[in-house]
């Protein structure tokens, strides 16, 4: 019996770091990806921000570039009150999450519900796009990142640097 997947394609690499500027400059430096578009993102321009369910207020730095068809985030955690921020203390620097297209947001969501896996947090970045997270550390090791919005016609603002 074939199965249809519920993800569809990998759209991006997330990494957790201490400092976006310097792990955006070593990845430039030392392998040459790159460039890289920063962003701050806080309550000011990403809406609906939840951790486990509940309201929440973060604030994060990141870096983001592509390398072929995939992007490749940097996440900087500003304050403690994230997932970024647990894992940089739990964990230190390294893998965060793997996102994935899917065909559906809320289908999605759904669905990873009901098969237990838990929703970490979500928001609405810069006000056009849904994203969450669910920990697939249930036997398949690895925090999924989900979205809906961006992409379609709508995209991030002028970055508010870029390096080099």
């Amino acid at each position: 019996m074939s199965k249809t997947p519920i993800f569809k394609q990998i759209t991006q690499v997330a990494m957790v770091v201490k400092s976006v500027e310097v792990t955006a400059k070593r990845y430039w430096d030392d392998l040459g990806i790159g460039p890289w578009d920063f962003y701050t993102l806080d309550p000011s321009n990403t809406g609906e921000m939840r951790l486990r369910g509940e309201p929440v207020e973060h604030a994060f730095r990141a870096a983001l570039t592509k390398v072929g068809d995939v992007s490749m985030e940097l996440i900087e955690p500003l304050d403690d009150r994230s997932i970024y921020a647990e894992h940089l203390a739990e964990h230190g620097e390294g893998l965060h999450h793997v996102a994935f297209k899917v065909e559906d947001f809320e289908k999605t969501r759904q669905h990873m519900k009901e098969k237990g896996y838990d929703e970490l947090q979500s928001g609405r970045t810069f006000n056009i796009g849904h994203y969450t997270y669910f920990d697939l550390d249930k036997g398949l090791g690895c925090i999924a990142e989900v979205g809906a919005g961006i992409g379609k016609g709508k995209t991030f603002p002028p970055a508010e640097k870029t390096y080099p």
